[in-house]
């Protein structure tokens, strides 16, 4: 059994974490789950620090976030997160998001293990903690599929990669690619965002040229980012 086969993390929600309404923008989430994920996965031996001596890092893959109630400026909110094992090539963990006594939102995300040099994959299973007694408790009840773009698509941004978006990974985190297509979505909606569905599907680097692309469709839209080579870097489904 792992030492800690879930965890709950306080966070508060700042001025600097608010957005122009007083919510908490979506990225901001990604911040606060990356954090919870970190923290957990140090708490049992297989974290950041583990990896580093293996010239590995965690890298997030595929991310599903249901939300029903954004936190405000002042808010407190609790997150739950528990690894729930392997599910293929991937590491499955998920997350339960609380304010006071209501259960708020509830992520399920995959995760791989990369190269530091070659920026490969490493196999999942080779592992020894892959075969701990995980709790199997479901955040959402779906398997995280690839996602399949349906409409027809029209660039909507076009960006670059900037110093500041590198994280400690020398890659950009993934909060930023959803900050990006949050700013995509916002420019012409206000509606908020009920759930996101995200595949990372490669990276882009400092100085780098980006593109943004939409498909509109009845209550749902599609995003892809491009690289400058025109091929899909993320691609994201969104419902309001």
């Amino acid at each position: 059994m792992l030492k800690n086969p879930s965890s709950t993390y306080q966070f508060s929600i700042n001025s600097y974490d608010a957005d122009s309404k007083g919510r908490m923008p979506l990225y901001k989430l990604f911040h606060y789950l990356q954090e919870a994920a970190y923290l957990n996965a140090e708490s049992n031996g297989f974290g950041y620090e583990f990896l580093e001596k293996e010239k590995a890092y965690w890298v997030l893959v595929r991310v599903m976030v249901r939300i029903d109630q954004y936190p405000r400026w002042n808010d407190e909110i609790a997150i739950k997160t528990w690894p729930r094992g392997a599910h293929g090539l991937f590491a499955v963990r998920d997350f339960e998001i609380s304010q006071g006594n209501k259960v708020i939102g509830s992520v399920s995300t995959y995760w791989m293990i990369l190269d530091k040099d070659s920026r490969r994959p490493k196999p999942i299973h080779d592992y020894a903690f892959v075969k701990s007694d995980f709790l199997k408790d479901r955040a959402i009840h779906k398997d995280l599929d690839k996602i399949l773009i349906e409409g027809e698509s029209q660039l909507v941004d076009q960006r670059k990669v900037y110093s500041s978006d590198i994280d400690v990974n020398a890659h950009v985190n993934n909060a930023t690619y959803i900050k990006w297509v949050m700013d995509a979505y916002y420019e012409k909606n206000d509606g908020q965002v009920k759930e996101i569905e995200v595949n990372f599907i490669g990276e882009l680097f400092p100085g780098e040229q980006f593109s943004i692309e939409e498909s509109i469709l009845p209550a749902k839209h599609y995003y892809m980012i491009k690289n400058n080579k025109g091929r899909d870097v993320t691609r994201v489904r969104v419902l309001f």
